[in-house]
């Protein structure tokens, strides 16, 4: 950077989190993921998004791993 640039700072933010924050007129605070109930990254569908926290998403991963997917969300 030279002088007087002025820095910029980037953020990441997934489809999924986009769709989900703007049909639900919500932002997830720092604390907050939005996660996944089908367990497709790729998803965009806001039936299967839903706010929670990373423990939260860590559980519905390993009841993923242990159980598979909710068949409501194929």
């Amino acid at each position: 950077m030279q002088l007087g640039e002025i820095p910029q700072i980037v953020y990441r933010w997934e489809a999924y989190c986009f769709i989900y924050c703007v049909l639900n007129r919500q932002i997830a605070s720092r604390d907050q993921v939005v996660r996944h109930r089908c367990h497709n990254r790729l998803c965009i569908n806001p039936g299967h998004l839903e706010l929670g926290s990373a423990a939260d998403n860590k559980h519905d991963d390993w009841a993923h791993w242990a159980y598979g997917t909710d068949p409501d969300f194929l």
